[in-house]
């Protein structure tokens, strides 16, 4: 049976399918002084670029953006695999994809690959929201083959002076119910994450992202919205709070008529340690 946190997203992929790449799929990224053009892409360009057989598992893949973008490279000897609990995202995932890649519906904790058949983990603002991540790091470990990769995307920390934190503001005083605790607390911190990837992984690096979703006001509320805790509140909340939201960031809006919005990420990128023999 799934947990209290796994029911509530998959209900809310149920309603919302394909919700995260619509919003992160174009959203450039800034990272270590530089520009990238989206935070898919970054994890995209960590797959090497040759023609040896290679496999991926994109965990907790959604409706396949990852994926795609590693399709369209007609890499030879690129597997492809996504792993999903939701068969609503993994729906869209088969009409994006159109057979180039493996799709399983699945939980991260119980992988059904075998032992080191993988070469590269990827996954894009999926871990920070796993129950028992310890086992699913297990699973990783158990899957990947010695000197794999694992890249990984989860939350970072409010970026301060734009819309996002208007909105976290606002939603202290406006919650009817309590935030919803999931996954484990240590993925959303880098001295946490560190932890985690302390057993089984060296190389383990831990970049800052500030992810731009900059738009029209309307537009950044409706990005806000989807938040779980926002979805979480009644119709009456949610249209209070976009009321009040819309007149806090009016102060914030640029001549173009767009609002900055920075969502702060983190990415994970570490090497599996071969077993000494």
């Amino acid at each position: 049976m799934p947990s209290p946190s796994e029911s509530y997203l998959l209900d809310f992929h149920a309603r919302l399918a394909g919700v995260t790449s619509r919003w992160f799929a174009s959203a450039p990224v800034e990272v270590e002084g530089a520009t990238a053009r989206s935070s898919y892409a970054l994890l995209e360009a960590v797959v090497p670029h040759d023609a040896r057989p290679l496999t991926v598992l994109d965990l907790a893949c959604g409706d396949g953006h990852l994926l795609e973008l590693l399709a369209r490279r007609g890499q030879p000897g690129l597997s492809l695999v996504g792993l999903d609990m939701s068969a609503h995202e993994l729906a869209v995932a088969r009409t994006r994809l159109a057979g180039a890649a493996t799709l399983i519906q699945g939980r991260a904790q119980s992988l059904p690959l075998g032992d080191a058949s993988v070469d590269v983990v990827l996954s894009h603002l999926a871990l920070m929201l796993m129950d028992d991540v310890e086992t699913v790091l297990a699973e990783l470990r158990r899957v990947l083959k010695p000197g794999g990769r694992v890249s990984i995307v989860v939350g970072g920390d409010l970026v301060p002076g734009n819309a996002l934190e208007v909105f976290s503001g606002l939603m202290k005083s406006a919650a009817e119910v309590p935030p919803m605790r999931l996954g484990d607390p240590r993925v959303r911190s880098v001295d946490g994450l560190r932890a985690l990837f302390a057993e089984g992984f060296v190389d383990v690096t831990v970049r800052s992202l500030s992810v731009q979703g900059d738009g029209p006001p309307r537009q950044v509320w409706e990005s806000l919205l989807t938040t779980y805790d926002a979805d979480r509140l009644s119709p009456a909340a949610q249209a209070s709070l976009e009321a009040a939201f819309l007149q806090a960031v009016a102060p914030l809006r640029r001549s173009d008529g767009n609002v900055p919005l920075r969502w702060g990420m983190r990415q994970l990128t570490a090497t599996h340690q071969a077993r000494a023999t």
